[in-house]
């Protein structure tokens, strides 16, 4: 009988350690998600022209941008694209990409989103 209860206290003090692990762990993925998407927040647009040049420091992540209007896309967000069914000599299709869903779909508005219109010699 005392071997039961010292194999149960046993098991519930592991138990509740690695409750309270987890629970330390959610913590910081929590705090973490928060500040990401705070730092996502802030930035809205950016010239894709800089951002995709042979210029961009090779140390530095890339943000994800639409390369049709500049639009920062999150995780969850993607671009609207068609690849060609023909491939060139080096075996390899063509992508066509449309743009996002704020450029493609026009959906600016509905997120709130505020944009200025580039001239067209930057297009």
């Amino acid at each position: 009988m005392i071997t039961f209860l010292t194999l149960s206290a046993v098991l519930a003090t592991v138990a509740f350690f690695l409750y309270m692990l987890s629970a330390y762990d959610n913590k910081n993925m929590d705090r973490s998600s928060s500040q990401r998407e705070a730092e996502e927040n802030k930035f809205r647009a950016a010239d894709p022209k800089k951002i995709y040049s042979k210029e961009w420091d090779p140390n530095v992540q890339r943000p994800r941008i639409c390369p049709a209007c500049g639009t920062f896309l999150k995780k969850d967000e993607y671009l609207y694209a068609a690849i060609s069914e023909y491939t060139n000599s080096e075996g390899k299709r063509q992508a066509h990409i449309y743009g996002c869903k704020y450029c493609y779909l026009g959906e600016a508005n509905s997120e709130g989103i505020q944009r200025q219109p580039r001239p067209m010699e930057d297009l």
